[in-house]
C-alpha cells in the first residue's frame, strides 16, 4: 500500500472509531445525566476534566477537515482527561481507546503531506520535489 493509501486508511478508521467513541459518551452522558457544569458545584477538577472532554468532542469533529489539528485537539483533551480519571496510577481502556483516533488523525496528516523539513521551506522550482508545471527561468 503506497503512503496516500495508508493515509486514507488511517483517516477513515479515525472517523470511524471517532464517531463510535462519540456516540458512546453521548449514551453514557445520557445515561448517567450528565451534570450541568455552569450549575453544579463541580470542583476545579472535574470542571477541567469536562473542559478536556469537550476538547475531546470538537477534535474528533475537526480531524474530519483538519487531520493534525483534530487529532493534536483530541489528544490534549485526554491529557486533560486524564489527571482526575486516573484510578491506581493506571490508564483505563477508555482513556486509552480515546487517543487512537488522534494518533490516526495525525498519522493521515503525516503521511499525507510527509514530515516536515528543518527548514520549513518549499523546494524552489527547479529543484527535485518541485512541481513541473514550473520551469526555471
Amino acid at each position: 500500500m503506497n503512503t496516500l493509501g495508508a493515509a486514507t486508511a488511517c483517516r477513515w478508521s479515525a472517523r470511524i472509531i471517532s464517531t463510535l467513541l462519540i456516540g458512546i459518551i453521548a449514551a453514557l452522558a445520557i445515561g448517567e445525566g450528565m451534570p450541568n457544569p455552569f450549575s453544579h458545584a463541580l470542583s476545579p477538577i472535574e470542571r477541567f476534566g469536562f473542559a478536556g472532554l469537550a476538547l475531546i468532542a470538537l477534535g474528533f469533529v475537526a480531524g474530519w477537515r483538519w487531520e493534525l489539528a483534530g487529532g493534536i485537539a483530541s489528544i490534549v483533551g485526554v491529557c486533560m482527561v486524564f489527571g482526575p480519571t486516573m484510578v491506581n496510577g493506571r490508564i483505563t481502556w477508555f482513556i486509552a481507546a480515546l487517543l487512537v483516533p488522534g494518533a490516526l488523525y495525525m498519522a493521515s496528516h503525516l503521511l499525507r503531506c510527509g514530515p516536515p523539513t528543518a527548514s520549513g521551506d518549499r523546494p524552489r522550482s527547479g529543484e527535485p520535489g518541485s512541481s513541473p508545471d514550473r520551469t526555471p527561468s
